[in-house]
């Protein structure tokens, strides 16, 4: 399958050279696509390779746009499939090909890295607690269709799937929206086990209040798509 592999990146450089080598590495048809979402270091220096693409975004807009524009350049440009990995190395490249294998084998049409540990929350009690509460909701509203690790953010998804998707405002932290979306929309969505490796550089973005902004829009989404569901 010809493969966008999108990596945005905000002020993550360290990490940014090997992954591209990976990717590359996977083959002729992976082609890594750096997007740089309003970094306030030089992102580019850090990119020497020959197939790999690069965007930059005039200010921080955070992840669902650089999903959008992924999206839009996957449908524009040929691809048969787009990944997402993120750009502080604990996504492991090695794993992609076992991710695109369900889309190969049209039994999936997005499939989600399932991560045997988690970052992103101040404490892990409190980090468990909230995944869990997605996972929860997530599967309840799609009767079971949702992956249980809807806050991944390592997926691949067919292009077909992206583009109808597409329609979806993305917002800074997407995923759940995303996945709960697909199950919504009547596609299959499968969850392929992988070891997260230790971030080398960095923290995430993801702290308290960014945290709490993203579950009271989580709880909206979910709260919209069940008056939808009643009035249809």
């Amino acid at each position: 399958m010809r493969t966008l592999v999108f990596i945005p990146t905000l002020n993550d450089t360290v990490a940014l050279s090997a992954l591209c080598t990976a990717v590359e590495a996977l083959g002729p048809g992976f082609v890594p696509l750096v997007i740089d979402d309003g970094s306030r270091v030089a992102v580019a220096p850090a990119i020497d390779r020959t197939r790999t693409l690069f965007f930059r975004l005039p200010g921080n807009y955070g992840l669902g746009l650089c999903s959008h524009i992924a999206f839009d350049h996957g449908s524009a440009h040929g691809y048969d499939a787009i990944v997402r990995i993120d750009a502080d190395g604990q996504h492991p490249v090695q794993a992609i090909p076992r991710l695109l294998a369900p889309l190969a084998e049209g039994r999936a049409d997005l499939v989600v890295g399932r991560r045997s540990d988690g970052e992103g929350l101040p404490a892990a009690p409190v980090r468990r607690l909230v995944r869990g509460y997605y996972s929860l909701l997530s599967r309840l509203i799609t009767r079971g269709a949702a992956p249980r690790d809807v806050n991944s953010g390592f997926f691949a998804i067919g292009v077909a799937a992206a583009a109808r998707l597409n329609h979806h405002t993305l917002e800074r932290y997407p995923e759940p929206e995303l996945f709960v979306a697909a199950c919504l929309e009547g596609l299959t969505v499968v969850e392929v086990a992988i070891e997260q490796s230790p971030r080398r550089e960095g923290v995430s973005t993801l702290n308290l209040f960014q945290a709490l902004r993203m579950l009271y829009r989580f709880n909206m989404f979910v709260l919209g798509a069940l008056l939808r569901a009643r009035r249809w």
